[in-house]
């Protein structure tokens, strides 16, 4: 049986307890417990080329069950100095990720990117061997991208993911207030806007369009 990493392995153990919180709530089907122990995670190796956003590694579809661990390696010098790990959402849900780089001086950056737009959502570039966020993804069969690399030394690297049923995301992110996230692809405009002559600014006052992936937790 594979040995979890320490930080992943509290993960594993506090799901279960954290995943009826949400089913009590109310928040929609959960299906990652079956059973008072914490749900075994599906297991990737990463495959390489996936040096770029083309040679991406697909590992696998996503949805609101999905508990994922992906291990890989990436280099600071040499020809393996980014990878990019391809996943794509069935269904609209909220994903939890956690990176962590081993080795003495392991460190690594992610960021997340969107396939479709070609656009870099956010960058986690914390220092330390830990990155992790929370991204909501609003529409079905929508492909997303971790891209990660190494801050200054090769290091092997673990991605975990951990899916929740999305009327859990639409809850936290209408009920989160201002300073709750780093980063939103949502904004907030006015609720009217005028302009000096006293008139309603309609163009002002439009919603902008929600992007299919937003940055509920930024870094």
């Amino acid at each position: 049986m594979q040995q979890l990493p320490k930080s992943l392995l509290r993960t594993s153990l506090l799901l279960g307890a954290a995943l009826a919180l949400f089913a009590a709530a109310g928040c929609g089907r959960v299906t990652h417990v079956g059973g008072p122990s914490a749900p075994a995670p599906d297991s990737f190796v990463e495959l390489e080329p996936n040096d770029s956003p083309g040679l991406a590694d697909f590992v696998t579809y996503v949805d609101e069950s999905s508990f994922l661990l992906v291990d890989g390696h990436v280099e600071a010098i040499g020809v393996d100095v980014v990878d990019h790990i391809e996943f794509e959402s069935t269904e609209p849900v909220e994903i939890e990720f956690f990176l962590e780089a081993f080795g003495p001086f392991g460190d690594v950056d992610v960021s997340i990117y969107d396939p479709i737009d070609d656009i870099v959502l956010a960058t986690y570039a914390i220092s330390g061997a830990y990155e992790s966020g929370t991204i909501v993804v609003h529409e079905p069969w929508r492909p997303f991208q971790f891209v990660i690399e190494a801050y200054s030394d090769d290091s092997p690297w673990t991605l975990e993911l951990v899916a929740y049923p999305y009327t859990c995301a639409c809850l936290a992110s209408s009920e989160a207030g201002d300073g709750d996230t780093a980063e939103s692809l949502e904004a907030s405009p006015d609720a009217r806007a005028e302009d000096p002559a006293g008139e309603p600014d309609a163009d002002a006052a439009e919603s902008p369009k929600r992007h299919p992936i937003e940055i509920l937790v930024g870094p």
